[in-house]
């Protein structure tokens, strides 16, 4: 079974207070905000490390940009056998739904 690749979010905000879903100013206060996500991620994964802006505001007075971190992985045994099992009862659910609507048209049409 070939396993599909899991998007996982860090939630930073949790981890180290609030002030960390917002990206630094400074470059050089960039560099210690970087560490401590890469530092989240688990060594294996760390080349598929990103980052998406989740929302960007610049005015005369003030800008700041507020982002998520993520990284790619492969899904656990739990995450895939979870995944299959769905997959499997979505697959039953619209087999009943189409037995049901033949056996509708069957009655539907069955005096022509």
């Amino acid at each position: 079974m070939t396993r599909k690749t899991t998007r996982v979010v860090l939630d930073c905000e949790k981890e180290f207070g609030p002030e960390w879903n917002w990206m630094p100013k400074t470059l050089a206060d960039l560099i210690p905000w970087a560490e401590k996500y890469l530092a989240l991620i688990p060594e294996d994964y760390r080349a598929t490390a990103a980052f998406e802006t989740v929302a960007f505001r610049d005015s005369r007075q003030d800008h700041w940009l507020n982002v998520k971190v993520h990284y790619l992985r492969p899904e656990t045994d739990d995450e895939m056998a979870d995944r299959l099992e769905a997959e499997e009862k979505e697959k039953q659910a619209r087999q009943e739904l189409e037995r049901q609507k033949l056996q509708e048209l069957k009655e539907r049409f069955s005096d022509r």
